[in-house]
């Protein structure tokens, strides 16, 4: 019976071993995210937990001895010396997230120092001043007036509107 199995891979080596295990006749799920490259430049997929790859495999036919010597891999993740699977739902439930998170419209681009509005979260309805970006994935600094002084606050970028 086939399970999913986390395989560690070797330093950005997810895309070559992703491609050998597929060629081999496995199933193989690199989650991917889409970073935005330098202007005139299209996206870059990069993975999203660098160094890890899910696989599908049937411990009784030798498929994880097969991913474990594959260039690119590490080792199959285990326990007390046992590979251990992952269930179904969390990959499912990666799938899913990634797939909504790429079909979401983009954040819009923000400059230090612009006025923006909070729509979602705790924060829905302040308007902060957009302080800097923090990552690839969309987090981002504002900076929120409370009690007289402003005071930092991390959110997604997605949950932001530049106010005219």
């Amino acid at each position: 019976m086939k399970e999913w199995y986390a395989l560690r891979s070797k330093p950005r080596k997810e895309m070559l071993a992703s491609a050998l295990l597929t060629r081999a006749g496995l199933e193989i799920y690199l989650p991917q995210m889409q970073r935005r490259a330098q202007r005139g430049e299209a996206p870059i997929a990069e993975p999203y937990f660098p160094g890890y790859l899910f696989g599908r495999l049937d411990p009784h036919c030798g498929e994880i001895r097969l991913a474990s010597y594959t260039p690119g891999i590490r080792c199959v993740v285990s326990f007390g010396g046992e590979p251990h699977p992952v269930p179904e739902q969390v990959v499912i439930t990666i799938r899913e997230g990634l797939a909504r998170q790429q079909s979401s419209p983009a954040p819009a681009d923000f400059q230090p120092g612009d006025r923006v509005r909070i729509v979602e979260g705790p924060f829905a309805g302040i308007e902060a001043i957009f302080d800097r970006k923090l990552s690839a994935a969309g987090r981002v600094q504002v900076l929120v007036r409370l009690l007289e002084r402003l005071c930092r606050a991390e959110l997604q970028a997605s949950q932001l509107r530049r106010i005219s």
